[in-house]
């Protein structure tokens, strides 16, 4: 891989590991309500969305340097805030982290598409996760393990390689490689309805009709889900994992230490690095790999919540969740960039972060009422998900 795309998944990794640093570290620190945290998430959840929004021309323009620079002076912005530490400062912060999140995703994902070779945009996406996630991990295990909180720090670290990045990343060139296979992907789509029209030679003989057009098209067609279609699913997916996950911090307080939580995610990020490195040469854009996926997440992330009571059980239903969560969105991802050709990526992150405000949401308003009705609506938006990916 090339210096650029490797500084940029760094970049891209520890702001991932400032997502969860900032939001327990006021979790704990500043003793704020839950009313309070769950205000942060679903803000946070909305700058991300709008952000994706207004930046996502930017994407499609090819100007990963633009979203860079953008994503740079955000997180500065934020380093700034941080400065007087207290529940208003850490609010701002919070945000314009949002919005880095946001730039910097789309800013990865754009210069991929452009830089590299459609035939290698699947293994590229993967390695920036696998980046991204051993950044996160090891980052999170060694701050807690040296007891370390200044956040100020790791804020200096990514705006230092964020600036790297936006120096190193190419410049775009006339034809992109989103565009060749744009074209590509028209031409072939033209070719399977010129080669299935050809059934029509037998119109004379129906059951030979059907048979030549079932062969020609299965060979051409995907997997028959739309690119709007898989961010939708990508959407109910993430609710069901927020509307779940949203309170367990609440949960985790009363029985480890910040410390102990830290080591938690490192390992939880670690170990899902470990999965993806294994599954590496598998076929990550299956739609049967998908619904597997969606299913076998759904019994652990719902059936999981009657044995998380001790450290050891929460690391392993974090470990399970991250896991599977982090493939499922992989090969969703990569089923929407073939459907879409690489283009309009920022629908996907749009609607997947609507998923997490949506299911924080109704899952807290949901469990202040009754536990069982908590729970029958944690199926029904498993149960939806399963029908949208069939």
């Amino acid at each position: 891989m090339e210096l650029w795309i490797i500084v940029l998944s760094i970049s891209y990794g520890l702001l991932m590991l400032l997502d969860p640093l900032i939001y327990t570290y006021v979790a704990y620190q500043l003793n704020v309500s839950s009313v309070y945290l769950g205000l942060c998430s679903a803000m946070w959840s909305v700058v991300y969305i709008v952000a994706l929004m207004f930046l996502g021309f930017l994407a499609d323009e090819g100007k990963s340097r633009i979203l860079t620079i953008l994503s740079l002076v955000s997180i500065s912005l934020s380093l700034v805030t941080m400065s007087t530490f207290n529940s208003v400062t850490a609010f701002i912060s919070y945000m314009l982290h949002a919005f880095s999140m946001a730039s910097a995703n789309l800013a990865l994902n754009t210069a991929v598409f452009d830089n590299i070779d459609n035939y290698y945009w699947g293994k590229a996406i993967l390695f920036t996760r696998v980046v991204g996630n051993a950044v996160r991990g090891s980052m999170f295990i060694a701050l807690a393990l040296t007891n370390f909180f200044n956040i100020s720090v790791v804020l200096q670290i990514t705006i230092l390689l964020l600036l790297m990045s936006a120096i190193s990343i190419p410049s775009i060139s006339l034809i992109s490689e989103r565009s060749i296979y744009r074209l590509y992907k028209v031409a072939r789509d033209i070719g399977s309805y010129v080669k299935a029209s050809t059934s029509l030679l037998y119109i004379d003989n129906p059951s030979t009709a059907q048979d030549v057009f079932q062969k020609i098209w299965s060979r051409s067609a995907n997997t028959g889900l739309n690119a709007r279609r898989i961010a939708v699913i990508a959407m109910f997916v993430t609710c069901v994992g927020d509307y779940v996950l949203s309170f367990l911090p609440f949960i985790i307080k009363n029985k480890v230490n910040l410390q102990t939580l830290w080591i938690a995610y490192g390992v939880t990020a670690l170990f899902s690095i470990a999965v993806l490195y294994m599954l590496r040469e598998v076929e990550f854009s299956s739609k049967p790999i998908a619904i597997a996926l969606i299913l076998l997440r759904s019994a652990i992330l719902i059936l999981g919540l009657n044995v998380v009571n001790d450290v050891v059980p929460l690391t392993l239903y974090l470990v399970a969740n991250s896991t599977l969560f982090s493939l499922i969105d992989l090969v969703l991802y990569n089923l929407f960039v073939s459907s879409s050709a690489g283009y309009s990526t920022s629908l996907y992150y749009t609607l997947r972060e609507l998923g997490s405000i949506v299911g924080s949401i109704i899952g807290g308003y949901l469990l202040t009422i009754d536990l069982k009705i908590y729970m029958g609506a944690a199926l029904a938006i498993s149960a939806i998900q399963l029908i949208l990916a069939l």
